[in-house]
């Protein structure tokens, strides 16, 4: 009876309206992966692209549908910045400091043992706490400080010839390998996103008014996509097809302007022309139609007359 609800399929239309600040980020729901974008400034939902991972060709199709805005805030892999190199060329990036904060824990865990990766993680927690370009400027000088002081450490490196039984000298290229890979990898990063401008570019004056661009992803990550989750456990048992449907449908009810007794006219009009907007890759939206299973009278009468041809 409510079967064609289903086949609702919910569109944001490109209004060509350029935000000063876009979040960009995926979230993984059954196996698939829904990349959102939103505006940065009130979270309303601007895009969304469904793909089987994040990638270069997935992050080109959530942004071919939005104006380029002035910054993009994002967590920096590789795939959504090469996309943004081709599809934005002119925004400016803001990494998001909450993932730079989370990859420098995972490189020297919570409670560095050495003293130089203790330092580092206090330079890399401070991050947030940073509010003014003086204060971003000072934060430069502290890395550099600390690269002085642990440069001939960050260099040393241990050699395979030197430790046979080491399983990374059967893999090493050279015979040897960087002896602090992950404290060395840790500050570079640092070091990279602090040159490149990317740190600190919700500090940068001559861009926007300091503090009007977010510096982390935190409204999309514990805002949509956390929804996004609630919403799936709470109606937990939809087929996979129905859940994809039910987060399109979040996501529409939560953009600028949603309409939905306009799809529900687009619906109609798609009904009457024959036209199909469903993915023909998704798992049918229709239940099985009832009353065609085993008639049992012919088994009853199969039972009493055992004899009979039919």
């Amino acid at each position: 009876r409510v079967d064609w609800c289903w086949r609702l399929e919910p569109r944001i239309e490109p209004d060509g309206v350029v935000h000063r600040t876009v979040m960009a980020d995926g979230t993984y729901v059954n196996g698939w992966c829904l990349l959102t974008a939103i505006n940065g400034e009130d979270g309303e939902v601007l895009a969304w692209q469904w793909c089987a991972r994040e990638n270069t060709a997935a992050y080109q199709a959530l942004f071919a549908q939005l104006a380029p805005p002035d910054v993009l805030v994002c967590d920096g892999m590789k795939g959504i910045l090469k996309a943004r190199a081709q599809i934005w060329p002119h925004t400016r990036v803001q990494r998001c400091l909450a993932h730079v904060q989370r990859d420098t824990r995972a490189d020297l865990t919570s409670r560095p043992r050495l003293q130089a990766g203790r330092e580092l993680k206090k330079l890399s927690d401070a991050l947030t706490r940073i509010h003014d370009p003086e204060a971003a400027v000072r934060w430069g000088e502290a890395l550099n400080a600390w690269h002085e002081r642990w440069s001939r450490m960050l260099a040393e490196r241990t050699y395979a010839k030197d430790n046979p039984d080491d399983p990374r000298a059967a893999t090493s290229k050279g015979g040897w390998w960087w002896t602090h890979l992950p404290l060395r990898r840790a500050y570079l990063r640092l070091e990279r996103l602090f040159k490149d401008g990317t740190l600190f570019c919700f500090l940068d004056p001559a861009l926007t008014a300091p503090g009007s661009v977010p510096r982390d992803g935190n409204r999309l990550e514990g805002g949509l996509n956390a929804a996004l989750k609630r919403m799936l456990v709470n109606h937990r048992g939809l087929p996979e097809a129905h859940m994809r449907r039910a987060c399109e449908w979040h996501c529409y009810m939560h953009s600028a302007k949603p309409d939905p007794a306009l799809i529900l006219k687009q619906h109609g009009q798609d009904a009457k022309t024959g036209t199909n907007h469903d993915n023909n890759d998704d798992e049918p939206m229709s239940q099985p139609i009832l009353g065609t299973g085993i008639d049992w009278n012919e088994f009853h009468t199969a039972a009493r007359y055992p004899n009979t041809t039919d």
